[in-house]
Formats: structure tokens, sequence, C-alpha cells
């Protein structure tokens, strides 16, 4: 998946800040950051995995643990105190790929749930964006069984 890939990329992205020149916010965020990163790589490795073993339960619990994951990244970004933070940090372009990265992620997996629906048992997917607060929310429909 070409998602773990850029999500690799902010993980060295976040690992070569040099901390010494960041304040003590900088450093918090760099490190909640660097954490949920990590942790949505995983998620992204088990949602592949998942798909290769056609383990379809674990596909969709993976694909909405990310959102959930994404979303409260978002959240956390637009804090006031936050996103004044972000607005004139040294980490404003490593966030920026944060946001794309997660968002190419999401769009990544819903192509794969939409590609094998028909072996998932889903009837349908609606996927909303919301810019304020920003966040991405997928509706699945699953056929009754």
């Amino acid at each position: 998946m070409n998602a773990i890939e850029r999500l690799d990329e902010c993980i060295n992205e976040l690992n070569s800040v040099n901390e010494s020149e960041l304040s003590i916010n900088e450093m918090d965020l760099l490190k909640f950051l660097r954490g949920q990163i990590i942790k949505s790589k995983s998620l992204l490795e088990i949602f592949s995995k998942s798909v290769n073993e056609k383990r379809w339960d674990d596909v969709l619990s993976s694909t909405f643990q990310l959102l959930q994951r994404a979303n409260s990244i978002f959240g956390y970004l637009v804090q006031p105190t936050i996103l004044s933070l972000v607005s004139k940090s040294k980490l404003s372009a490593i966030i920026e790929n944060v946001i794309d990265s997660l968002a190419f992620a999401i769009s990544e997996m819903i192509v794969v749930l939409k590609q094998n629906n028909k072996m998932i048992g889903i009837d349908s997917i609606t996927v909303n964006i919301a810019s304020n607060p920003p966040s991405v929310s997928v509706s699945v429909v699953i056929k009754g069984g």
C-alpha cells in the first residue's frame, strides 16, 4: 500500500526533527504526532494483511480504528492553542504532510473496501468530509446475513 510508505516518510520526518530547537509545546506536539502516526501505520499494516488474508471483519475494524485516530489528530491540531503554535512552528510542513498522508491512507482504504464490497458484504459506502472541525466520516451499510 502506498499509504504505508507515506506514513513511513512521515515517521522519518518526525524522527529527524532536532528536539533541542523546539519549544516544550512543540516537543509535546512532536511526541503526540509521532506516536499517533506509528499507531496509524500499524493499523494500515493490519488492514493490508487482513485484505490479503480475506479477513473482512479485521479489514473493517482497522478501517474504523484508523478513521477514529485520524479524526482525533485532526481535532487535536485545530484546537486554538495548537493551531496558533502550528502556524508559526518549524513543524508546520511536517504537520501538513501528516494530514495529507492520513487523508491519503483513508482514501486508499475506502478504495480497497469499494473494490471488495461484494466479498465483505457491503451494500454501500458514503464518505463525508467536513472542514470545520476537520473530520472524515464513513458510513458503511452491510447487507443482512
